[in-house]
């Protein structure tokens, strides 16, 4: 009986000391800091449609956005104001304009495994940018098929997030991955399908999936043993009442996920 209860608390031990050490390493994860426009720089261009008496248009909107860090250790949320002019003539369309954000950093979901430092909470950010598009598209009946466009967004992002991303890779901890670019750039492609109500014509609706790469990024991010990876894409849902429109979308890149909502008027 003595041995059966010796073999019983040793087995316990066992237990708690393997169920320690493999919590502590759990635990010791890295959390990976990137840039605040990360997964919602890439955005939808509205466009006029082939059948729009009026071939080009101006947009300008306003949108509320975040940004999740990969693993959801942290969040940010920011507004943007975005501007582009689009022009269609024949078959090709294409866009150009220029966009401001800014935001702060704020908590993300708890994270046993990774855990996120207290600076990282409070911190500003501001940004501008470019995006670009041109495409080519078909027309059947009261739907447009914009077959494939070419999609670009360059970005500059500076503020106190931007310095304590760079402070971050300067301390080379193990355990706070950081990416010290202040400068994005993506590229890539995407395909849409929009139409108009068949009675009501100044109503569009439309789908948009863009799918590309921010140049450098993986790279810059990847310099520990711990990596990340993934592709830049956005997903949206585009709708127009005469002259006003909204999107949704939903981005994500390099794991990091997004969300975004935007209001706007054409003219």
């Amino acid at each position: 009986m003595l041995i059966i209860r010796n073999n019983y608390q040793l087995l316990m031990l066992l237990a708690i000391a393997l169920l320690t050490s493999c919590s502590g390493v759990v635990n010791n994860l890295p959390v990976f800091y990137t840039p605040a426009a990360t997964s919602n720089h890439v955005s939808y261009l509205p466009k006029p449609m082939m059948s729009d008496s009026v071939k080009a248009k101006n947009y300008i909107s306003g949108s509320f956005a975040n940004n999740t860090l990969p693993y959801e250790t942290g969040d940010m949320a920011m507004g943007f104001v975005n501007y582009n002019r689009s022009q269609i003539i024949n078959n090709i369309n294409f866009s150009y304009g220029g966009f401001a954000y800014f935001g702060g950093t704020s908590s993300g979901y708890e994270n046993s495994q990774r855990k996120i430092r207290e600076e990282f909470y409070e911190k500003g950010f501001h940004g501008l940018g470019l995006r670009t598009s041109i495409g080519f598209a078909e027309r059947s009946g009261n739907t447009e098929f914009r077959i494939l466009n070419w999609e670009n967004a360059f970005v500059y992002e500076g503020g106190s997030y931007a310095s304590f991303r760079k402070g971050l890779r300067d301390q080379a901890d193990p355990l706070s991955v950081s990416s010290n670019k202040t400068t994005l750039f993506t590229t890539g492609g995407s395909t849409e399908i929009i139409w108009h109500g068949r009675r009501n014509t100044d109503r569009q609706y439309g789908f948009r999936l863009f799918l590309g790469s921010t140049i450098g990024l993986q790279r810059n991010v990847n310099y520990t043993t711990e990596k990340i990876s993934g592709i830049a894409s956005d997903f949206s849902f585009f709708l127009k009442i005469r002259n006003a429109y909204g999107v949704l979308g939903s981005g994500t890149n390099l794991m990091n996920n997004s969300g975004k909502i935007t209001v706007g008027y054409s003219f």
